[in-house]
């Protein structure tokens, strides 16, 4: 009819179908594709952990050779027969810092002074004990340690009931160091070489002890490394 207006699909002339439409949809992937997707992917992490694991073993390797080089080291300084001593001197057994090595045992004079009680709480506080003594070598020791000074010191022996009982649970032996006072309570002191008792509240210097750390004497085949790592 005349004077109608036609219209034309300008989007599409000629209704041709689009690129969308012409392109038919992507075919899903086969089965085995994605198992093989999968397997490279975990392969990889399998890798990665290798690999760290790897690393982390040679750390620790090395930190084991570093451990065997320095031990010796510290075996020989510490331990090397000094003129005409013998192959394993004291020096082999080590205190801590302000201990004094006598013995088989390190001691350790207090700097302040206060009761019985407050000496041992101080001695546990450094895994250690009030001194106790089992013979007159010890004895001797400890009279070193303090200086041989005319003063009473607190060591690890007290009465409860009239009975004497060192703080290792040890009785006391008359025999060997005197009869001491009885007492229903009372602790014991060091002046010298005599024991003596006193009251826990008064108050004293102690004595602690403890076992030193003993290191091993040197080998043959250690020393031989470390003169072989000197030259």
């Amino acid at each position: 009819m005349a004077g109608e207006m036609g219209y034309t699909d300008v989007r599409n002339p000629g209704n041709e179908p689009s690129p969308a439409e012409k392109c038919p949809a992507p075919a899903p992937c086969p089965w085995w594709h994605r198992v093989l997707l999968t397997a490279r992917a975990l392969g990889h992490l399998v890798l990665l952990v290798l690999v760290v694991l790897r690393n982390v073993s040679g750390l620790s390797r090395a930190r084991n050779q570093t451990e065997r080089c320095i031990f010796p080291s510290l075996v020989w300084y510490f331990c090397q027969p000094q003129g005409q001593s013998p192959p394993a001197p004291a020096g082999c057994k080590l205190c801590p810092q302000d201990w004094q090595l006598r013995g088989e045992r390190c001691y350790w004079l207090s700097k302040e002074s206060g009761n019985w009680t407050r000496g041992r709480k101080s001695c546990e506080d450094q895994g250690s004990e009030l001194v106790v003594l089992k013979n007159e070598t010890e004895m001797e020791n400890v009279e070193s340690v303090t200086g041989r000074r005319p003063w009473s010191v607190w060591v690890g022996l007290r009465s409860r009931q009239k009975e004497w009982t060192w703080v290792d649970n040890t009785p006391y032996n008359p025999h060997r160091f005197g009869v001491l006072r009885e007492l229903d309570e009372g602790c014991g002191t060091l002046k010298g070489k005599s024991l003596d008792v006193d009251v826990c509240a008064s108050d004293h210097k102690w004595v602690c002890q403890k076992a030193p750390f003993q290191l091993s004497p040197p080998t043959a085949g250690d020393i031989g490394k470390l003169d072989d790592a000197s030259t």
